[in-house]
């Protein structure tokens, strides 16, 4: 294991020139060798009495944490869950979610952390490929994955409801409004409580290479239809460390953990580092952005990730106090390209507002587990994402060859790093496409991104290369849309393009062409909203549908899809 560290670490000699912009950051890092639970274990014992998690009203130690997920890990040897089995987590944001995501890790065996929200068809998909026996799901799924299970022969489906851990009061508000009818359970449906083993003997740690895989999160490739990035513990170990020499995070201070965790950028950032800082994270399964003024002044954040569009909402709040955003130390912006004019509008709000804090724009993606390139201190300038962390490198290339842009010309984003995807899970095609080996013998992962290199060395994020749609901070990928709307029995053809909105950034707008002798009536409307619910992720279902008798077209007689979205 050490040797092949320092093989790594070999390899990353060379002098860069982001490398002024560094000052007290080290060029090079040695990072834990180990998984990703051994990591989170040596942060946990020293903070045992400290809180590490907040959940309506629930407080959760570090202690009290360590013992469940032990449990949970007992629970899962004995079901017959050995080291590699691929276990699924189709779950929001709840203390149990994470208690599983250590758990699994502490076994040897793998998360395929799949989004709940996801098209019955899509979470279907997700489990059949990994050939996932046991999945732990929110009450808020039981309807999706009852109607699937069957087909894929699970062994065990352990139910999780989300009011599981709040305190009595917010239990019982759940319970009234939001709980979701489980009658007739099938018989290998089995609910978390009676699924754990209370007061577990210890269970020993796998020993796992910090190069053997660990997570499966998805993310849209090229294509649009969802595809198993597989991360490494070092993927996830790596960040923690590279973050800790650009942000000062004591124990005890307070993060609040609302982006979800089948993203790398929830995951690994908001939940994974903090925990290894020894941080208290506030979790939120569905935050209400129109009150995060009111939650960062109750739970005196300290760090708030954030995605563009929620910076929106925070600064259109005219009822904030002038000092309730005082605890704010970070922010730390991603899942998005965060505008100048917005950057600096929210710095001055937050000054305003009690806090001197400074907005960290990261740039990254799920195939490289989280930002991997981050403004740091005086590097940030208008249209820029920065400079790479600590073993980050980033290159722009000409379109399709590995040769290296000029200074100021336009050419894909390439990043090579310790925190860069093994594989696509079951893809080599996309895998080869994404990673490739240059001629100075790394692995670059393409990202698909265009932008260039400024005279100053910093990387300017220009826009995508692949059509993509970013609503709310999630990746919305039109091609995917319009090919399940063509499906349809009704629909000739069909185009997809994001529409500007003032909270979500983008909300999605498909303009459909009927066959001939279908009308647009109330019931064919209806049919076709039906099938979308059905076949699309929840986000990613267009918020407007236009009918039109054709599309407008090219010169050269493609679909103009530019031409809708002006």
């Amino acid at each position: 294991m050490k040797k092949t560290l320092k093989k790594f670490m070999n390899k990353n000699k060379e002098d860069y020139p982001w490398f002024k912009y560094y000052k007290d950051i080290p060029k090079r890092l040695k990072y834990f060798e180990y998984s990703i639970y051994d990591y989170f274990e040596i942060s946990a014992k020293r903070n045992l009495s400290n809180v590490a998690i907040v959940y309506f009203g629930k407080k959760i130690t570090y202690k009290t944490l360590l013992k469940e997920i032990n449990n949970i890990a007992s629970s899962l040897i004995e079901n017959g869950i050995k080291q590699d089995d691929i276990v699924t987590i189709c779950m929001a944001n709840c203390p149990e979610a994470i208690v599983l995501f250590y758990a699994i890790n502490k076994i040897g065996a793998i998360s395929n952390i799949v989004h709940p929200l996801s098209a019955e068809n899509e979470i279907y998909e997700c489990i059949l490929n990994t050939e996932s026996k046991f999945v732990f799901i929110n009450d808020i799924v039981f309807t999706k994955i009852k109607n699937i299970e069957r087909n894929l022969r699970l062994k065990k489906v352990i139910v999780v409801p989300l009011s599981n851990k709040m305190d009595t009061l917010h239990k019982i508000g759940y319970n009234l409004t939001k709980s979701v009818n489980m009658k007739d359970m099938p018989n290998n449906f089995q609910y978390y409580n009676n699924f754990i083993n209370i007061g577990s003997k210890e269970i020993p740690s796998a020993k796992r290479k910090y190069s053997s895989d660990a997570v499966i999160l998805y993310s849209g490739g090229s294509t649009g239809k969802p595809k198993g990035v597989v991360l490494s513990n070092l993927c996830f170990n790596s960040i923690p460390k590279q973050y800790s020499y650009i942000i000062d995070a004591k124990p005890k201070d307070s993060i609040l953990s609302y982006l979800p965790i089948f993203h790398g950028f929830g995951l690994c950032v908001s939940i994974h580092t903090p925990l290894i800082y020894g941080m208290k994270c506030i979790l939120d399964p569905k935050i209400d952005v129109k009150k995060i003024n009111k939650i960062i002044k109750k739970h005196k954040i300290n760090f708030l990730p954030v995605i563009p569009s929620l910076l929106n909402v925070l600064i259109s709040d005219k009822f904030v106090g002038k000092k309730d955003l005082s605890s704010l130390k970070y922010v730390v912006s991603g899942g998005d390209f965060l505008s100048y004019d917005l950057k600096v509008n929210s710095e001055n709000f937050l000054i305003d507002h009690g806090s001197n804090a400074k907005i960290i724009v990261g740039y990254g993606l799920t195939e490289a587990t989280a930002a991997v390139v981050a403004s740091i201190e005086e590097n940030y300038r208008s249209k820029s994402v920065g400079v790479p962390l600590s073993d980050n490198k980033y290159k722009v290339v000409r379109n399709d060859t590995h040769d290296v842009c000029d200074k100021y010309e336009i050419g894909e984003i390439c990043l090579s790093g310790p925190s860069l995807m093994s594989r696509y899970y079951k893809n080599e095609t996309e895998t080869f496409k994404t990673l490739q080996i240059h001629e100075d013998g790394k692995i670059w992962l393409h990202t698909g991104d265009l932008g260039y290199v400024g005279s100053d060395d910093i990387l300017y994020f220009e826009t995508r290369k692949k059509r993509m749609i970013i609503s709310n901070g999630f990746n919305i990928y039109p091609g995917y849309i319009e090919e399940v709307l063509n499906k349809h029995e009704y629909i000739q053809s069909s185009i997809v393009v994001g529409k500007k909105d003032k909270v979500k950034t983008q909300i999605v707008k498909a303009v459909i062409v009927l066959k001939e002798g279908i009308t647009n009536t109330f019931e064919v409307k209806k049919e076709i909203k039906d099938y979308l619910k059905q076949n699309l992720s929840k986000y990613a279902i267009p918020e407007i549908i236009e009918y039109r008798s054709e599309l407008p077209k090219t010169k050269v007689g493609k679909v103009d899809f530019r031409a809708l979205e002006k």
